[in-house]
């Protein structure tokens, strides 16, 4: 498996703002570790992990996005 980059992630988070048609998601970074946040990082999404960890916590996300049931 490659290693997961920078441009990976913002991939994933183009998906989810086309999924929800909110432009306010985005990656940001601190202490080297990634997160997604919403609305210019005043709510965290997600966790800070490592990259691989986001990018399978971001396809989670997605696929739960895309679930029919949801409500």
């Amino acid at each position: 498996m490659s290693r997961v980059t920078r441009a990976d992630l913002e991939q994933n988070a183009d998906v989810i703002r086309r999924i929800t048609g909110d432009d306010s998601y985005s990656i940001s970074y601190a202490y080297g570790q990634p997160r997604l946040e919403r609305a210019r990082g005043s709510v965290a999404v997600s966790p800070r992990l490592s990259t691989g960890e986001l990018q399978r916590w971001m396809w989670a996300f997605v696929k739960g996005l895309s679930c029919p049931d949801r409500a």
